[in-house]
């Protein structure tokens, strides 16, 4: 169900899911869309109620058909807004969103602020500094680099933002759709938009 960087790049903004032995019940999707103008990324952390048996009512499979936010809502799977809502629609699990768009015109301030902080948008650079010849080439340096490896970096960022360690301005934008089902325990999201 994984897949690596190349496929994201390759199947542009469409959803690839994956899951966590550490974390049963919660399901990871990762969609990329590169422009002329830069890189959209979207982090979906989905949350699967239970059943009497409390196993998962969403499973991976659930999700092999969901290349997008719509076909989640398709599938019961709903906002994470309504989480602890008594009034909210039947739901078999919520989700959130944590959209980025790193933008062409800010690659040196990403590049300082990666090297300041270790490397922590190292993929995310990769991608946008890649070269035409290699994309003709057909992206041979992102082949190695894992769905996993990204959903790591992408976790990152929120994390680097929640701890404070990533100050506004950010040299990218950030949006979080829905009540964070992960981190958002010190920062307001909403103050670096």
């Amino acid at each position: 169900m994984a897949a690596t960087v190349k496929t994201l790049l390759e199947h542009h903004g469409e959803l690839y899911w994956g899951t966590r032995k550490a974390n049963p019940g919660y399901c990871y999707g990762l969609a990329l869309d590169v422009g002329a103008d830069g890189l959209a990324a979207e982090l979906v952390y989905v949350m699967s109620d239970l059943d009497e048996n409390d196993e998962p009512l969403v499973t991976p499979e659930t999700l092999v058909s969901c290349f997008t936010v719509n076909d989640l809502e398709d599938n019961g799977i709903i906002l994470s807004n309504y989480l602890d809502d008594e009034d909210a629609p039947e739901a078999v699990g919520w989700y959130c969103i944590e959209k980025s768009f790193f933008g062409r015109d800010n690659v040196e301030a990403l590049l300082d602020d990666n090297a300041r902080l270790d490397g922590y948008l190292d993929i995310v650079l990769q991608i946008l500094l890649i070269s035409p010849e290699e994309v003709a080439q057909g992206m041979p340096s992102l082949d190695e680099l894992s769905f996993f490896d990204l959903l790591e970096e992408l976790e990152g960022v929120a994390e680097r933002i929640d701890n404070g360690d990533v100050q506004p301005p950010l040299p990218f934008t950030f949006h979080l759709v829905g009540d964070a089902l992960f981190g958002w325990e010190h920062a307001d999201e909403e103050d670096f938009r």
